[in-house]
């Protein structure tokens, strides 16, 4: 009778000890598909941030690149009207020169 009772005492501490290690297998799987789905989550969260910052830069962007042509057009008829407003100074400049030469001739 003890031999069966020590058989069955060991078959029943090997149960024990192979659900003993099925469940601790159990929870380090749990915890490592836990650990990557916050992983991904982050990952993903991460993406869609970046994402959204990339779109809001290339409308910045856009807008600033605008805005260059913009200043680019007016500088250039700002230039335009400084040469027409040169021209018409040194004309003037002309005429008055000629107009103390011919006071100063009488």
């Amino acid at each position: 009778m003890n031999i069966r009772l020590g058989v069955v005492l060991c078959l029943f501490s090997a149960v024990a000890w192979a659900e003993s290690t099925a469940e601790t297998e159990l929870l380090s799987a749990q915890k490592a598909y836990q650990a990557a789905l916050k992983s991904q989550t982050d990952s993903t969260s991460r993406t869609l941030t970046l994402q959204s910052q990339l779109k809001d830069a290339q409308a910045r962007l856009e807008r600033t690149q605008a805005e260059v042509v913009r200043l680019q057009g007016q500088l250039n008829e700002a230039d335009v009207q400084r040469q027409q407003h040169d021209s018409a100074l040194q004309a003037a400049g002309a005429r008055l020169d000629a107009a103390w030469a011919a006071v100063r001739g009488q």
